[in-house]
């Protein structure tokens, strides 16, 4: 059998979570000793070399399609056709109008359905008329979170025999062991040493982190505390958290390093000295495992993908309570022994989760007789 996947993903300078999805899948399946014949498309060459050469091993071969227009809806197709491909992977939840084969769609939330308000107009009219239609003509869905397999099942009324759940992965990248972030790599770093209050991911409202930036004032007015680290791109929500940093009077302890490289990022979650992660939905939370698997005591929301990625390795609070956020980043703050505990069950629990294991099953899911017919 030969499966396409729509690997544009490979070659973005900047990455969230459904590239990182992109990229560790074909790394994990491209150590796959037995795997269908898979082709990665993308729409021009993969600028980084150990990334190029992974999406051109094992069963994993990397072609370039071009189009100054219309890539999904008319190259793709028309390639897939002249490859013979048996089945398409579309990893970001968006089918071509017409394809040659069967079709798989990957589905990591359906976050539009719960908190409409937190997207921008044109982004929803997007979700709301493209998604549902997608996973319709889907011959199956992969939900990246059983979460997000119970939303598509309420939500969009999808046969459960039609969605099969394979969980994200952790890169072995991320370890306690390592070297910590240097000055030379970003101007911030002696700034703000080590043992910070870190996230890291995307600055837009979903992730709820103005009640983290209240929590933290409120923390900060009880008991001395590390500075608050806000790493992600660029955005309009982000000049709005800074802007109400310096409202509040936190702005010095309140840093906003941008986007964070790859090769840097295993460094800036070691070290940290609390993670938190206080989204208000998310289909799986993979910030969460990462925290974890870097030796760092995490506290995420006790809802929807976070928790279920959390398990019982990370203390969980109520996304909407600034009370209850703060009050779970003073005890990590104040209480050594359960720091340590937090730290033991992260390690435990994040190695439950690797990209080998997602490319496994997720070839299974190639496989199954209702996915190719």
């Amino acid at each position: 059998m030969r499966v396409g996947l729509d690997a544009r993903c490979l070659t973005a300078t900047t990455r969230t979570g459904v590239e990182w999805y992109v990229v560790n899948l074909v790394r994990g399946l491209s150590r796959l000793a037995d795997s269908p014949d898979i082709i990665a498309y993308v729409d021009r060459p993969i600028p980084e070399p150990d990334l190029a050469q992974a999406a051109a091993s094992g069963p994993v071969r990397t072609r370039v399609v071009r189009a100054r227009r219309g890539w999904l809806r008319a190259a793709l197709p028309w390639r897939l056709w002249r490859d013979r491909v048996a089945l398409v992977h579309l990893p970001s939840t968006i089918l071509p109008p017409v394809l040659p084969c069967p079709a798989i769609v990957t589905v990591h939330d359906l976050a539009w359905s719960h908190y409409p308000e937190t997207y921008t107009r044109a982004d929803l009219r997007m979700q709301t008329r493209v998604v549902p239609r997608s996973v319709e003509r889907a011959a199956h869905v992969i939900a990246v979170s059983r979460t997000t397999a119970a939303d598509l099942q309420a939500v969009l009324g999808t046969a459960p025999e039609k969605i099969s759940v394979v969980p994200l992965g952790v890169s072995p990248r991320f370890s306690p062991r390592g070297p910590l972030l240097e000055g030379d790599q970003f101007a911030w770093a002696e700034q703000i040493g080590a043992g910070y209050v870190l996230y890291v991911g995307a600055l837009q409202p979903r992730k709820n982190l103005m009640r983290l930036l209240e929590a933290y004032v409120w923390v900060r007015g009880e008991m001395p505390a590390p500075p608050l680290v806000l790493a992600g791109a660029a955005s309009p929500h982000g000049s709005a958290l800074a802007e109400a940093a310096r409202r509040l009077g936190v702005e010095r302890y309140v840093v906003f390093p941008g986007y964070v490289p790859e090769r840097w990022l295993p460094a800036l979650y070691r070290g940290a000295g609390v993670f938190v992660y206080p989204s208000l939905y998310e289909g799986f939370g993979l910030p969460v495992l990462e925290a974890m698997a870097s030796g760092v005591p995490t506290i995420t929301s006790d809802r929807s993908g976070t928790a279920e990625a959390a398990g019982d390795a990370a203390l969980l609070a109520a996304p909407e309570s600034v009370a209850e956020i703060a009050n779970a980043l003073a005890r990590l703050l104040r209480d050594e022994r359960l720091r340590q505990d937090l730290v033991a069950r992260g390690l435990e629990r994040s190695q439950q989760f690797t990209w080998d294991r997602t490319a496994r099953e997720t070839v299974k899911v190639y496989r199954r007789r209702d996915g190719v017919s």
